[in-house]
């Protein structure tokens, strides 16, 4: 089997599967799905870099290392594994950094928490951010400028301004609109943690959300609650009650909601109990949409809500062809921001 096989398959050139295959960021998403579903269907492995034909990429001189460090702005490790969603957006570079013959180091940072060694003394060729460099010290800061620097999954930062990569949030909104409506509903309710709007960029969400409700002649609320994504994955008694304190005032105010667009999957595994304990039956009362598509976290749920896709894998593909194509061009000053269409699984 060759990726001229596939090519034909597909019915694209095998300089588009190559293009796949090396995460190059070139190909549109449906098209590089397309190709990676033939590729697993009839069983093709590319081969690895060092036993490819031709020049290896590293040899590139713009890489010195062929290493690429992900921090993550905490004060420890330990968030990546609380969030199922970062599992896949890191599932997604590991996957793009191989195909290249390069490496990754993880690392935290933060107010009290320097950078890795690594990174410190130049070991790197660049570094993905997730979500943002806030708290970072200033002495850390200084050291980040010598890099190029790719965000994902975050909004504008000042304080070091970079390419991004993310969702398109605009339209996860009008997604979440045109689902439920389909379902005949005419009274939405737009539920986030507040660290979802907290963010330049996750605005566009709820601004597609009101506006495409608006156009459809549906009424739309969107309904705060006070915890931040990562809370939600902790078990917290006191959290808990805030979150069924804050939904009970939201239900009490004007017409009841007959579909509920939940932003994260984790606050919607906290809002089912809630709203059964309150009376409301899932599915007959009230329409639910989830977003993120974290099975792990919608495992138990009855009925299953659906749940939109943001593709975090192509993200972190997405974020390591970038930042190689940043390396490569230096003398490129402009940030861009790439966005990566949601899916809609049902």
């Amino acid at each position: 089997m060759s990726i001229v096989k596939v090519a034909e398959l597909a019915g694209v050139s095998h300089t588009t599967v190559s293009r796949v295959i090396n995460s190059e960021g070139s190909v549109r998403s449906e098209t590089a799905d397309r190709i990676r579903a033939i590729m697993e269907d009839i069983g093709y492995v590319p081969k690895p870099p060092s036993r490819r034909r031709g020049p290896r990429r590293l040899n590139d001189t713009s890489f010195k290392t062929g290493n690429i460090a992900f921090l993550t702005s905490s004060e420890s490790l330990k968030v990546l594994t609380r969030s199922p969603i970062m599992a896949n957006v890191l599932q997604g570079i590991e996957e793009a950094l191989a195909s290249h013959g390069m490496s990754m180091v993880h690392g935290a940072v933060g107010s009290k928490r320097p950078l890795p060694p690594i990174v410190a003394k130049g070991g790197v060729d660049g570094v993905i951010v997730w979500p943002h460099l806030d708290a970072v010290s200033p002495e850390a800061m200084e050291v980040l400028r010598r890099y190029k620097v790719v965000y994902v999954m975050s909004g504008i930062s000042e304080r070091l301004t970079a390419d991004r990569v993310r969702v398109n949030h605009g339209k996860v909104g009008r997604l979440a609109v045109s689902y439920l409506a389909s379902k005949g509903c005419k009274t939405l309710a737009y539920v986030t943690p507040s660290s979802l709007i907290s963010r330049v960029n996750l605005c566009d969400r709820w601004a597609a959300f009101s506006s495409l409700a608006e156009e459809q002649g549906l009424s739309a609320r969107q309904c705060e609650i006070e915890q931040s994504q990562l809370d939600l994955l902790e078990i917290d008694r006191d959290r808990d009650l805030l979150i069924q304190k804050t939904l009970k005032a939201f239900l009490a105010q004007g017409q009841r909601p007959t579909g509920m667009f939940v932003t994260c999957d984790a606050l919607t595994a906290k809002l089912y109990p809630i709203l059964k304990s309150l009376g409301i039956q899932i599915g007959r009362d009230l329409e639910i949409l989830s977003c993120n598509n974290e099975t792990s976290l919608l495992a138990g749920l009855e009925p299953r809500p659906i749940s939109i896709d943001i593709q975090p894998e192509e993200i972190g593909r997405k974020a390591v062809a970038q930042l190689r194509w940043r390396i490569q061009h230096p003398e490129e000053e402009s940030q861009v921001t790439i966005e990566v269409p949601p899916k809609f699984l049902e």
